[in-house]
C-alpha cells in the first residue's frame, strides 16, 4: 500500500457555507461574504441558502462558486401566529429539503460553516453525524429571550409584557430544543461572535461556545478618503450641517436612536440616523428631535461608499443600543478612523477600550456624553485614536483571513486540509 499527498485545488478538503437568508443584507452577511475569498484558499468551498441576495449571487458567480437555492426564495414566515408556534425554524426543515442538489452536496463535503439567523438550523436535519460543523451562532433569538425587542420606538412596550411573555412560551421551549437538539452534538463546534453573546448563549441553552469576532476590510473601511467615496459623498441628498454625530439602524428602541436624540439635546451638535423603518416611527423620531432642538438628517439608502463618507465627515460614531452582540459599527469607525463613542454594555467592550480607541460610556450620563463629543473634535485626540483604533483591529485580528484560519480550527482542530490518501 501505497500513500501519497494530493496536490492541486482537489487536495483541499470540501465545506459548505450555509446560511438560512442572505437578503436582506446585513452585517452578518456582508460578514461571511468578505470571508468567502479567504475561506477559498483553504478550501473548496460551495454556498447554499433559502433566501439569496443580488451581493452574494454576483459573488459565486464572480468566483465560479457553486450556490444552491431553491426554486423560489423562501418566505419566512412572520405572522404573530408564525413567531408564537415558531414556524420560522419548524418551516425552514421543509425548506432546505426542498433545495435541488443539496442532499447530494452534503453527502461529499467534509464539513460546514453555518451562519445563524432565521431557517439556518433547518439544515442539520439533513446531516450526516459523521459530517464536521461549525455553527457561527451569533446570538439567540432576541426576540424570544429577551424584552427589550417587544418595546416600541419610545421604548414603551407595545402590549402588556406578561401577554408577550406568554405568548411566546412555546416559542422559547421550542427554540432551546431545537438548539438542544441540533448543534450540542459530537462533531458540532458552536462559536458566538463576542464574550458578551458567548455568556447569553450559555445562560440560555446550557452548554458553551466559543469566540469568533466578525471581521472589518481595510479595503473598504479605508483609512483615507478614495475618489470613489468622494464622488458618492456628494451624490447624497440632503448633506448634513457639521457638527454631526452618526448612528446606525433601524427605527426600533433596541438600537438606541430615540436615546441618541434624547441625549444630544443642548449639545448643539446635530445627528445623522443610517437606517429604515416605518413611517409611523420615522415621524416619532423627527418629531422627538424637534422638541429636543436637535437637528436629525436620516438616510435609508445609502450605498457602502456614501455611508463611509458620512462616517469620515462626522465629529464621531454613537451607540446606545441595547444588548448589542457585537456591534460591527464600533470596528467600522476604528478602521475608517473616526471617534467611537458606545454605550458601555454588550459586545461593544470586545472592540473599544475606554479612552485608548474611543470610549465606552455611561447610558443615563449625558454630560459625560457630550464631554466626549467634544473631546471628539479635538485633532491631537482624532489622530492618536485613529492609530489605537486600528492597532486595536489587529491585535483582535478582525480581518478576512484570521476569521477563515478561526473556521478551519473550529471545523478540523487536529488535521492539516491537505487530504492523504492510501494506494
Amino acid at each position: 500500500m501505497q500513500t501519497r499527498l494530493k496536490v492541486g485545488s482537489e487536495s483541499k478538503l470540501k465545506i459548505l457555507v450555509a446560511k438560512g437568508c442572505f437578503e436582506p443584507v446585513g452585517g452578518a452577511e456582508r460578514d461571511i461574504m468578505r470571508a468567502i475569498p479567504s475561506l477559498m484558499e483553504r478550501f473548496e468551498v460551495s454556498v447554499a441558502t433559502l433566501r439569496p441576495s443580488k451581493e452574494l449571487e454576483k459573488l459565486c458567480s464572480n468566483l465560479g462558486l457553486k450556490l444552491l437555492i431553491p426554486n423560489d426564495p423562501w418566505i419566512v414566515p412572520n405572522g404573530i401566529l408564525d413567531e408564537m408556534l415558531h414556524r420560522k425554524q419548524r418551516a425552514s426543515f421543509h425548506a432546505w429539503a426542498k433545495v435541488p442538489g443539496i442532499r447530494d452536496e452534503l453527502a461529499i463535503v467534509d464539513g460546514i460553516h453555518l451562519v445563524s439567523g432565521d431557517g439556518s438550523i433547518g439544515i442539520l436535519r439533513l446531516v450526516g453525524s459523521e459530517t464536521r460543523v461549525h455553527v457561527h451562532y451569533l446570538e439567540p433569538d432576541r426576540g424570544l429571550h429577551e424584552n427589550v425587542l417587544h418595546l416600541d420606538v419610545r421604548g414603551k412596550p407595545k402590549r402588556p409584557m406578561i401577554i408577550t411573555r406568554l405568548a411566546l412560551s412555546f416559542a422559547r421551549f421550542s427554540d432551546r430544543r431545537m438548539v438542544r437538539k441540533y448543534v450540542n452534538r459530537e462533531n458540532y463546534v458552536v462559536s458566538a461572535n463576542s464574550s458578551y453573546s458567548s455568556s447569553k448563549f450559555k445562560s440560555i441553552y446550557g452548554f458553551d461556545a466559543g469566540v469568533i469576532r466578525p471581521t472589518v476590510s481595510a479595503s473598504e473601511f479605508t483609512e483615507r478618503q478614495t475618489d470613489e467615496e468622494e464622488g458618492a459623498w456628494k451624490e447624497v441628498e440632503d448633506l448634513p450641517e457639521p457638527p454631526w454625530v452618526v448612528t446606525i439602524g433601524g427605527f426600533n428602541w433596541v438600537k438606541g436612536i430615540w436615546e441618541c436624540i434624547s441625549m444630544l439635546e443642548g449639545s448643539g451638535v446635530g445627528l445623522v440616523v443610517v437606517g429604515r423603518g416605518s413611517d409611523d416611527d420615522l415621524h416619532a423620531l423627527k418629531e422627538h428631535a424637534k422638541k429636543s432642538e436637535v437637528d436629525l438628517w436620516v438616510y435609508s439608502n445609502l450605498d457602502l461608499s456614501q455611508l463611509i463618507a458620512t462616517m469620515r465627515r462626522s465629529r464621531a460614531v454613537i451607540s446606545m443600543a441595547h444588548g448589542e452582540p457585537f456591534g460591527l459599527t464600533a470596528i467600522e469607525a476604528l478602521s475608517v478612523g473616526v471617534p467611537a463613542l458606545f454605550v458601555d454594555e454588550g459586545g461593544f467592550r470586545d472592540s473599544i477600550i475606554d479612552g485608548i480607541c474611543g470610549r465606552l460610556l455611561p447610558r443615563d450620563d449625558y454630560q459625560a456624553w457630550h464631554r466626549a463629543i467634544e473631546i471628539a473634535g479635538d485633532p491631537e485626540v482624532m489622530r492618536k485614536w485613529e492609530v489605537t483604533g486600528r492597532n486595536r483591529i489587529r491585535e483582535l485580528n478582525l480581518d478576512p483571513d484570521s476569521q477563515s484560519e478561526f473556521i478551519l480550527e473550529a471545523l478540523f482542530p487536529n488535521r492539516s486540509p491537505i487530504r492523504v490518501e492510501e494506494e
